[in-house]
């Protein structure tokens, strides 16, 4: 991707995560880190979630094909772009 379009494409996922967790987008922006190394994204929160708002944003970025990959000490979420669509 080409970084431009991937930043669109990370503002997008951004507010389609905020708006399945019905959330502000400022909030949300406040709430979460988000960390792109090549074709993962990890998402570190500030604070603890619900197993609930976890599978909450885990589906918004399956939406845009990325696929929840692990968890780092238990906080940091990291997702990996669906291999068929790179």
């Amino acid at each position: 991707m080409v970084n431009s379009k991937f930043d669109d494409t990370l503002a997008a996922i951004e507010l389609n995560a905020a708006r399945k967790l019905n959330w502000d987008y400022s909030q949300f922006k406040e709430y979460f880190d988000f960390t792109v190394n090549e074709a993962t994204i990890e998402i570190n929160p500030k604070n603890h979630l619900e197993a609930s708002e976890v599978e909450t944003l885990k589906q918004a970025l399956l939406d845009y094909g990325f696929q929840y990959k692990k968890t780092i000490n238990d906080l940091i979420l990291v997702f990996e772009q669906d291999i068929e669509l790179r």
